[in-house]
């Protein structure tokens, strides 16, 4: 009996001893993964933005502390006030890491839950938020290697007394292993509420540059909202291109809506989309790769019900590693001017950028298609457009005659329309003509026949144009080029 008891100890102790043991090697694991992110995360927004970093390492837990400033760029046209210096904008995230093999109540080698908080906000800016909760992020660590996280953003809004955004709590699940990145993202809903029309807006500004003092006058407002948003996706990332891998992502919207609401108070609704549904497919071998994106709905546009509304879009063969060079000037513009001066950097050096990758991206012979479809009355339109280069052209092409010259001769464009002759009056009427007659739609049919722009083919209207080898035609016959595109 003696001896039982002595071996139940020794075993009760040695477990004791191993979870211990795996405790701080779990510790150990989750501080040197920690740091290894907060040095990914400094190389990428550069080391003066990351400017607190603080681990405190307990036996079962730890705390953490990671501070990112910006600072806030100065409004064009508008002089700082002398001798006063902008407070910058702070991220503060706080995270409390539990250590494995049982962590946040599952096997587990660390469970983390980061909370986030902005500081050196303005009043305004404090004003807007106030009715905000900031996210939470918790992130599993596995023995194997993978990551589960959850962004959990609580219901809320931010709004300025006109211009409101309000959702409903959203949630991102996301799972990484190696190179593969997995997850679902789900919104319940989503509203911007009160965006002013940009016609009342622009009559007022050009009012004020006049000199003259006008008071501000209520102008039209609109409102966008989305319903039901589920997302899944499933890809494998590219070494040194982010965001874009082989693989392919879902999307569902239950319904999409927009308002108008006049200065009368009278709403019109322009547009009312429901049971949207789209798919994107990525593919890609070594040197190049292909986006397929396909979506579809039905629902009103203004006044038309439509059966059906869709489109596919095509994006061929685009080089990866002239994408991983636009993509790493992107960032590194960012990094050498910071926050404030990110956008005059990235627009002073766009354009060399381009140029010194634009070789490489018609080495490889892109392509682009738009195809547009959509059944009203029981009658189908279509609309499809792109370009296709077909032959790179020679660097001696280009230095005699410009880029753009040279490559519309080794270029395809094109574009066609098949519009249901029984459109044209709904169309019109859409439009705001009241009475549509039949003499109006032959009218207007015979005119586009005879400036060819369009031809009827049965109870269709059709138009093809394309622009090939340096050549322009429409339905067939030859069009001189616009003179902007030999420039």
């Amino acid at each position: 009996m003696g001896n039982k008891k002595i071996a139940v100890a020794v075993g009760a102790t040695l477990a004791i001893a191993a979870y211990g043991g795996t405790t701080w090697y779990a510790g150990q694991k989750a501080h040197a993964s920690y740091a290894q992110a907060v040095a990914e995360l400094r190389a990428l927004l550069g080391a003066q933005t990351v400017v607190a970093e603080e681990y405190r390492k307990g036996f079962f837990s730890s705390q953490a502390k990671l501070v990112l400033q910006w600072s806030v760029p100065t409004e064009e046209g508008v002089q700082p006030v002398a001798g006063a210096v902008p407070k910058p904008v702070r991220l503060v995230v706080d995270t409390t890491v539990r250590h494995g093999p049982l962590a946040g109540g599952q096997l587990a080698a660390a469970w983390a839950e980061s909370h986030f908080a902005l500081e050196g906000l303005d009043d305004n800016s404090r004003q807007a938020l106030a009715k905000a909760t900031a996210p939470t992020l918790t992130t599993v660590h596995r023995f194997t290697g993978s990551h589960d996280m959850r962004l959990l953003l609580p219901a809320g809004e931010i709004g300025d007394g006109e211009v409101t955004l309000r959702w409903q709590e959203m949630a991102l699940d996301t799972s990484v292993s190696g190179n593969r990145v997995q997850g679902t993202w789900r919104w319940p809903e989503l509203a911007l509420l009160g965006l002013p029309n940009r016609d009342d807006e622009d009559a007022q500004e050009a009012e004020e540059d006049d000199g003259d003092e006008v008071a501000a006058e209520p102008v039209a407002r609109t409102s966008l909202t989305f319903q039901g948003i589920d997302s899944s996706f499933d890809s494998t990332a590219i070494d040194g291109l982010w965001g874009l891998g082989p693989g392919k992502a879902s999307l569902r919207v239950a319904r999409m809506g927009m308002r108008r609401t006049s200065v009368e108070g009278d709403a019109q609704t322009l547009l009312d989309l429901k049971d949207l549904a789209g798919i994107s497919v990525v593919e890609a071998d070594a040197a190049k790769l292909g986006v397929t994106t396909e979506f579809k709905g039905v629902g009103r546009i203004g006044p038309l019900d439509f059966e059906s509304l869709g489109y596919v879009q095509k994006l061929q063969r685009l080089d990866i590693e002239a994408l991983r060079n636009i993509q790493r000037a992107l960032v590194d513009g960012y990094r050498n001017a910071g926050l404030a001066n990110a956008r005059e950097g990235l627009e002073g050096q766009g354009a060399d950028v381009f140029a010194q990758n634009a070789p490489r991206l018609v080495a490889a012979l892109p392509a682009y298609s738009m195809k547009l479809q959509a059944t009203f009355q029981g009658q189908t339109g279509e609309l499809d457009y792109g370009a296709e280069v077909r032959n790179a052209p020679p660097a001696e092409q280009i230095a005699a005659t410009g880029w753009m010259p040279a490559l519309l001769q080794g270029t395809l464009l094109h574009a066609n329309a098949r519009l249901p002759k029984a459109w044209l009056a709904p169309l019109l009427q859409a439009t705001g003509k009241p009475e549509v007659t039949a003499d109006d739609v032959e009218g207007m049919v015979g005119m586009a026949q005879a400036s060819g722009y369009a031809r009827l083919e049965g109870e269709h209207l059709t138009s093809a144009l394309k622009i090939e080898g340096g050549q322009m035609t429409l339905n067939g016959k030859p069009m001189a080029l616009p003179m902007a595109a030999l420039q």
